[in-house]
């Protein structure tokens, strides 16, 4: 991919203080993209990511967001745009994870899951397609999982989220496809962020599993994603980009 592949776009980034959002913050940022950062805690994780765009030479903005709540995803789309101009790719990247026995788990971590994956995709996703018909278009970047197609014990709250939101993905990508809007998604494998609730036992058993023999990392990632927000997608719709070292092969 080109240095330049995305010069002179601005992308938004949710979730993009730490492990995955953050590496797709700075690829996009290494690849000529000025980024907002939304972040949910950890506001010192923030200022570093902050820190990380800006050697590239690119601007960089870091604004608080709770994906779950309409007020918020609104004050924090009418910051990013009035700071930067435009927006022109949304990589709906905020997560979390939990694992737990379905017979221990409460309706309320349930329903946290759901409104942080799937909520917080659709109302930003709303604002960004809102202000992308006014510009003639743009790009939306999921971030699903490879759980969403073949779920996972103990991650049962999870994968329902990931599998909801691909099919949102979809249904988006058709929709959105007539007012210049590329939706697609990128459903990672296990990524080794630091924050995976797995074991590291359970992390080597893992990786001793895949053809490729290692878990990924948020680097491996980069490539999907700039790819997608780049020139080079502009005939993705739809579609979902699978970087999990073998361990399904759709």
């Amino acid at each position: 991919m080109n240095a330049d592949a995305l010069e002179g776009q601005v992308a938004v980034v949710t979730g993009g203080n730490t492990g995955i959002g953050r590496a797709i913050a700075e690829a996009f940022a290494a690849h000529g993209a000025d980024v907002v950062i939304g972040w949910y805690d950890q506001p010192e994780a923030a200022t570093q990511a902050q820190q990380a765009v800006e050697r590239h030479g690119r601007r960089c903005g870091s604004l608080a967001l709770d994906v779950t709540d309409a007020r918020s995803v609104k004050a924090f789309w009418a910051q990013a745009i009035d700071a930067f101009g435009r927006v022109d790719v949304l990589v709906n990247n905020a997560g979390i994870q939990q694992r737990k026995a379905f017979i221990d788990l409460e309706v309320e971590e349930f329903d946290r899951m759901l409104a942080v994956h799937l909520r917080g995709a659709m109302l930003n996703a709303q604002c960004a397609a809102r202000h992308m018909i006014g510009r003639g278009g743009g790009r939306i970047i999921n971030v699903c999982s490879q759980l969403g197609y073949i779920g996972r014990g103990e991650y049962v709250s999870y994968s329902t989220a990931k599998g909801g939101l691909i099919a949102f993905t979809r249904a988006l990508a058709r929709e959105l496809a007539s007012h210049g809007i590329l939706v697609n998604g990128v459903s990672p494998g296990l990524v080794d962020t630091g924050f995976d609730p797995l074991s590291e036992v359970a992390k080597v058993e893992h990786a001793e599993s895949l053809p490729l023999a290692r878990l990924g990392t948020p680097d491996d990632m980069n490539s999907a994603f700039v790819f997608l927000a780049s020139d080079a997608g502009r005939y993705y719709c739809g579609q979902m980009l699978h970087p999990n070292g073998g361990e399904i092969m759709p």
